[in-house]
């Protein structure tokens, strides 16, 4: 699958994800998915508008670059939600 096309959908279905499920989840298992054919670094270019892909990216590979946490907008929606992908009504 060719990396943009995978952004392209990913972004079209993240608004879903993160209103119905876990999207720490669903990142981990795009990366996973995407780490079969393509680099890390390929990867984080694709999606670097992401940080929760980008997150995911860094477990995967068992460390983190320094941008993959500095997407501000992104690294805000993702506190609103706890753990377990539910949304954080006191953090909002």
């Amino acid at each position: 699958m060719s990396l943009e096309i995978a952004a392209m959908v990913w972004k079209d279905c993240r608004t879903f994800i993160l209103e119905n499920g876990d999207i720490r989840e669903a990142a981990d298992t795009v990366v996973a998915t995407l780490m079969e054919n393509h680099s890390a670094d390929e990867i984080r270019e694709a999606f670097k508008w992401d940080g929760a892909i980008k997150m995911a990216v860094g477990s995967y590979v068992g460390e983190h670059d320094e941008d993959d946490l500095e997407e501000e907008e992104e690294d805000e929606l993702l506190d609103q939600f706890n753990d377990d992908g539910e949304f954080d009504y006191d953090e909002y």
